[in-house]
């Protein structure tokens, strides 16, 4: 874990891939490992809707407190980009205020995982975008993704993206793998190791009682060791990973 990067910045290919699960399950091994390990959630939008927000399922599942104001230091109300939810609120983001936040907040601990809002081109001011945030607080990324039909091309469209703001992209998190898998699920770890020639850096199960905004962490606690790489202290190997996935298709 010599590699490991100081911060980390979760991302996902569209809104509700599991970020928030994600992000959780890592901070838990991180901590199991013996790492200060801090998360934090910079933008937060939705902050009408009843349950709880992201920074508080991931606190709360960690068993740890938190104060919203350091872990979530920017919160709007309406569910949709921070820069259409301060819109609607008639204020402006302290943009500069919110970098320096999180990066005072990442000087405090031995890795921090932050986890963006949306994915890689929600805007957080016109000109601005979540992207951008990350290539900032230079945090190499972890793109989530679905496992099933359509995550070749979101996938392929995040690290694109990725790769034009100037990020750079350590792999992508499989979440929700279902058991047994289906074709495309099967097939599409492989495609995405070998035709864009990105990292698996894990894959974490199909959790149906996982639900983040009503507080149910059913389940998340078997996504460890087995669920991540050698880079974040798990077992994790995506070569193999794929050749179990190639041998029960064939079968």
């Amino acid at each position: 874990m010599k590699n490991l990067p100081k911060a980390v910045f979760i991302t996902g290919t569209d809104t509700g891939v599991g970020k928030t699960a994600v992000t959780a399950a890592l901070a838990a091994l991180l901590l199991e490992k013996g790492f200060l390990t801090g998360v934090i959630k910079p933008f937060q939008t939705g902050t009408e809707l009843d349950g709880l927000s992201d920074a508080e399922f991931i606190y709360g599942f960690l068993g740890r407190d938190c104060v919203l104001s350091e872990v979530s230091p920017c919160r709007l109300k309406a569910p949709l980009s921070p820069c259409r939810a301060a819109e609607i609120e008639g204020i402006k983001i302290p943009l500069d205020d919110i970098i320096e936040h999180t990066r005072d907040y990442i000087s405090r601990n031995d890795v921090t995982l932050i986890e963006g809002a949306g994915g890689l081109c929600v805007p957080v001011t016109k000109s601005y975008m979540m992207a951008d945030l990350a290539v900032d607080l230079d945090a190499p990324m972890v793109i989530v993704a679905r496992p099933g039909l359509g995550t070749l091309n979101h996938t392929a469209l995040s690290l694109e993206y990725a790769r034009q703001r100037g990020a750079r992209v350590l792999g992508v998190v499989i979440n929700g793998f279902p058991e047994p898998a289906d074709v495309a699920s099967a097939t599409n770890p492989a495609v995405l190791r070998d035709v864009f020639s990105v990292n698996i850096l894990g894959v974490l199960p199909l959790l149906p009682g996982l639900d983040v905004e009503g507080g149910s962490s059913s389940e998340l606690e078997r996504a460890g060791e087995d669920c991540f790489s050698p880079l974040f202290g798990g077992k994790f190997l995506a070569d193999t990973f794929i050749e179990e996935l190639s041998e029960a298709t064939r079968g």
